[in-house]
């Protein structure tokens, strides 16, 4: 550094006299202190004011050890202690051992003795220990006078911390720097031992948090310790003091805001108890830090950032003083703090390193950890310390808070003189080129086109126009006109007092709802399901802080809305179906009948005054909702969402017995008693195979152990009105919907004939009268529910009738030509009954049990992939053959389950429309983890399987027919 001599300046002369009472001369001094004098003189009229005042001060550091050592906390705590020591007035020991340091500081900065990083946390350790002097000063009056605060809990002392945030919690305070202060408590109760009356340790704390303030803040001769700012707490200037752990938790991870996050970014304990301080941590890093982030995330934390930031360019003024204020400007140390924390709040819980609370040691660990690049890592480093030695280089002149590059000429001289350079221009030039390429790397971070929030136009314009139809076409709505009605009705609020809250809300979930509404197979049917679903919900705001608050619910809701009117429809008759979506396990657990009788207990309880049978519609929508969900979004195959559907169905028909029972007991009470339990429920088709799908046929028919004549009825009477009665309980609507439709259309005889068979009757029609495709079906059959010895029945006939003898080569053909039959008639169904669909391999695995059931039980199964499964593993088919079978069944089912889940409607057939094709495309490849599926790619792969399937379908009874004799 070059150094005027300024022993013409009055200031030198008044320093320079007054080190002299003090028997310090200056001519007697090293060159190397003069010199220093001199720059101290020069550069910083406020502290050379301070030193002419109090010159012992200056005295006590004029040793090269001293000034030229690098204080750390201990070593402040260790000096503080002996100042202590030495005096009687604690307070004002305090204050002298502060501004000595502060000086001591501030010269070596001048005297460019320290890193400007070591200056700030020099800084910041002073400041730290200062806080904690004084709470030790404040905690000791305090409980003199009230006594010692008790937790009502556990009895013992309740704990108080002090939270630096801001620059002091980042350890980086300059030399006029606020400190950010928060001030929290662990536990509720009351005062003991004090002199005074009691208090409620809330108020105890916020009057400590009060002391602790008034003292730093209190002027003096000696001037004040710091300004004080406590606005950072929770709601503000007008939320308490003191905040209790309790509180601190709830507000944040209900109420807390991405301003809030970013401010709790370097939050850290200060003083008081250790305890406190690490629980406060622990609560806060949740919220402040998110493990997984996706695209949204991202651009809504910058949006937010942002937002922040050009509210602070905005409140300096025109461009001039934008141009040179080296804080809140443009390109400023704002861009590089902000930058900072948006990377710190994204990927701070996956890069634990990155945590840290200072700005330049943030950059070296995310430099280390690959998350900035070697060149812009070198030059926000760079930028940074410059920017920052400016602010200090102005500060230390009058101790003032100043952000702006100097006016007049000889400041700008000193300035520049201060920083080593030969002029103002040079130093401007510099200054011109570090903001210029600081703006530039934030504002290719910040300022993405992607990042850009769509909220304003939707919430502000009232009418449609081509610049809303432009940006909705962008998230591919096809009618984007709709859109922007659903959108707008969305945006309104039931309840008039409630609109600000809600157009908030609104606005807040706004880009995350279509970003989820673009990456959904339908956009267009998700919102006009999801408009539908929200306008049924009265509390319409507090739903939109649940999607706040919980982003992936409101994932979930679109994936369900974009897939399935028929799922949307029952949250929409059961708004308490939200609530369980809501949970975290909500997709974890997989339907099972004993899950199913728990939920049922549960809703009973819960709703004591409603019908039996809505408690089962309940259970058994919540149920549905569950595995349908799991299913859209690839949790759950297609064998596991048949098992889970054929559960919930064997759970409700059982449940629907007693009922039907109960309903005859005043006409048939002894009957009912004695015999009302004979009757069983038999499932055939897909229920009988446990292969129940989206939409599938609730094929039924109803069998009795014994004929029985009493004086009230007949068996064929009761089980006849008994079953009646049953499918009407099933049948039945109510707000909630209906159970099941019963199709009784495979019972003997067809629909004109009893609705209930005894066994006797049973065994006569398919001994005698059954055609081979009714046998067919027998290989499906199953009790689902009541009279267990039906089973055996069951299992006596199907021996008897399928597993004695081998199919005839007529019956094989007759196989064939009613396969014929359904293709021809069905041929539109290209995944159930066309060419190598559903059908074929289910005619084959049910000509497998028939043809190999006599010879191999291994083979007497119901469910088409576990006859196919034990057919190959029995060497009966080609090993190949099996595989390929299993795997495009499993691809078809899926298909035609994401097909049928949309309306609940039984639905086989390819959409030739190509939107509808699209839309069935993006559906499927909802579960895919490989690249974008087109439609043309989609009916290539259908093509593949069913003509698969066909050929194996075509050999495999070819083989039969030529083993086969007459």
């Amino acid at each position: 550094m070059k150094y005027s001599l300024v022993t013409n300046d009055p200031r030198f002369e008044s320093l320079i006299a007054a080190l002299r009472s003090c028997d310090v001369h200056f001519e007697n001094l090293p060159d190397i202190f003069q010199r220093r004098i001199q720059s101290l003189v020069q550069y910083s009229p406020r502290l050379t004011a301070i030193c002419t005042a109090k010159p012992e001060y200056l005295v006590e550091i004029l040793d090269e050890e001293i000034l030229g050592k690098l204080y750390k906390i201990n070593d402040y705590k260790k000096i503080l202690k002996e100042c202590l020591a030495r005096s009687d007035d604690p307070e004002t020991a305090l204050r002298a051992f502060h501004r000595r340091e502060m000086i001591r500081i501030a010269w070596r900065d001048l005297c460019n003795l320290a890193d400007i990083q070591d200056i700030t946390e020099e800084l910041s350790d002073l400041a730290q220990t200062v806080i904690s002097a004084v709470y030790r000063i404040e905690w000791k009056r305090m409980t003199e006078q009230y006594g010692i605060p008790i937790s009502q809990e556990s009895g013992e002392p309740a704990q108080f911390c002090v939270i630096g945030v801001g620059k002091l919690g980042g350890r980086e305070l300059n030399f006029s720097s606020d400190i950010d202060l928060m001030f929290v408590y662990d536990h509720e109760g009351e005062t003991r031992g004090g002199e005074g009356k009691p208090l409620h340790n809330s108020i105890f704390f916020q009057q400590l948090a009060q002391g602790i303030c008034d003292v730093l803040t209190r002027p003096t001769p000696e001037g004040f310790l710091y300004r004080v700012d406590t606005r950072l707490r929770p709601e503000g200037s007008s939320g308490a003091l003191a905040v209790s752990l309790m509180t601190i938790e709830i507000y944040y991870h209900t109420y807390g805001a991405n301003w809030e996050r970013q401010a709790l970014l370097k939050a850290r304990p200060v003083a008081g108890e250790g305890r406190v301080g690490f629980n406060f941590m622990s609560v806060i890093t949740p919220f402040t830090y998110r493990k997984y982030v996706d695209e949204l995330e991202i651009a809504e934390v910058l949006r937010s950032i942002d937002i922040m930031r050009q509210k602070s360019i905005a409140n300096i003024g025109g461009v001039k003083k934008q141009a040179v204020n080296f804080k809140n400007g443009y390109g400023g140390i704002r861009d590089i703090e902000f930058f900072v924390q948006a990377v710190q709040m994204l990927y701070g819980g996956q890069y634990p390193e990155i945590k840290l609370n200072g700005t330049l040691v943030s950059l070296l660990r995310m430099h280390e950890s690959h998350l900035l690049h070697t060149k812009d890592f070198d030059f926000l480093t760079d930028a940074y310390r410059f920017l920052r030695k400016i602010e200090h280089r102005l500060q230390m002149v009058s101790d003032q808070q100043v952000y702006e590059l100097p006016s007049d000429p000889n400041a700008r001289f000193r300035l520049a003189k201060s920083l080593d350079f030969d002029s103002y221009d040079t130093l401007k030039a510099k200054y011109d080129d570090f903001t210029k390429g600081v703006r530039k790397i934030y504002e290719g971070v910040f300022l993405r086109a992607e990042w850009a929030d769509p909220s304003e136009l939707i919430i502000d314009s009232e009418t449609f126009d081509d610049r809303i139809g432009a940006l909705l076409e962008s998230y591919e709505f096809h009618d984007s006109k709709r859109a922007f009605q659903f959108l707008r009705a969305l945006l309104k609020s039931p309840d008039t007092h409630l609109q600000p809250k809600t157009t908030r809300l609104f606005k807040a979930m706004l880009p995350r709802l279509l970003q989820y509404l673009k990456n959904s197979p339908d956009p267009d049917l998700a919102l006009a399901n999801f408009e539908s679903l929200v306008s049924s919900f009265k509390a319409r705001s507090a739903l939109y802080e649940s999607f706040c608050d919980q982003p992936n619910l409101l994932d979930l809701l679109v994936s369900v809305t974009s897939s399935s009117q028929f799922l949307t429809r029952l949250v929409k008759v059961d708004p308490s179906l939200m609530e369980s979506l809501g949970r975290d396990d909500a997709l974890e657990n997989t339907i099972t009948v004993d899950s199913l009788w728990k939920h049922y207990q549960i809703i009973s309880n819960a709703y004591p005054t409603d019908e039996r049978r809505d408690w089962l519609l309940r259970v058994e929508n919540a149920a549905i909702l569950q595995c349908g969900i799991r299913f859209i979004l690839g949790l759950s195959d297609v064998e596991t969402i048949e098992r889970e559907l054929s559960d919930i169905a064997d759970f409700v028909l059982e449940r629907s017995m007693e009922p039907a029972r109960e309903s005859l007991v005043a006409k048939f009470p002894e009957f009912t008693r004695d015999y009302g339990e004979e009757i069983a429920v038999v499932g055939f088709g897909k229920l009988g195979g446990r292969e129940f799908n989206i939409a599938s046929d609730c094929d039924i028919c109803f069998i009795y152990s014994e004929s029985r004549m009493t004086k009230e009825t007949s068996s064929r009477e009761y089980f006849q009105r008994w079953a009646a009665k049953y499918c009407v309980y099933l049948e039945d609507k109510s707000r909630l919907g209906f159970l099941y439709i019963p199709d009784t259309r495979l019972r003997p005889f067809g629909k004109s004939a009893p609705l209930a068979s005894s066994k006797e009757s049973f065994l006569e029609y398919y001994r005698d009268r059954a055609q081979f495709w009714e046998k067919m079906a027998l290989t499906r059959a199953r009790v689902v529910c009541g009279n267990p010895a039906i089973q055996a029945f069951l299992d006596d006939l199907k021996e008897e009738l399928l597993f004695q003898t081998v199919p005839s080569r007529k019956d094989l053909e007759s196989i064939l030509t009613m396969r014929e039959k359904i293709e021809k008639y069905k041929s539109e169904e290209t995944l159930k009954a066309g060419p190598g669909g559903i059908v074929d391999v289910e005619f084959i695995a049910q000509t497998l049990t028939l043809y190999y059931g006599p010879s191999h039980t291994s083979m007497r199964k119901s469910a088409t992939l576990e006859i196919i499964r034990a057919a190959s593993q029995e060497g009966l088919i080609p090993q190949e053959e099996g595989t390929a079978l299993i795997e495009s069944y499993r691809f078809l089912r899926e298909v035609e389950n994401r097909l049928r889940i949309v309306d609940n409607v039984s639905i086989d057939s390819i959409p030739k429309d190509p939107e509808e094709l699209e839309k069935l495309t993006r559906r499927y490849a909802l579960r895919l983890d490989t690249d974008k599926l087109t439609p043309e790619g989609f009916l290539e792969t259908i093509a593949n399987h069913t003509h698969t399937v066909r050929e194996i379908y075509t050999r495999f009874f070819d083989d039969l027919l030529s083993g086969s004799g007459e």
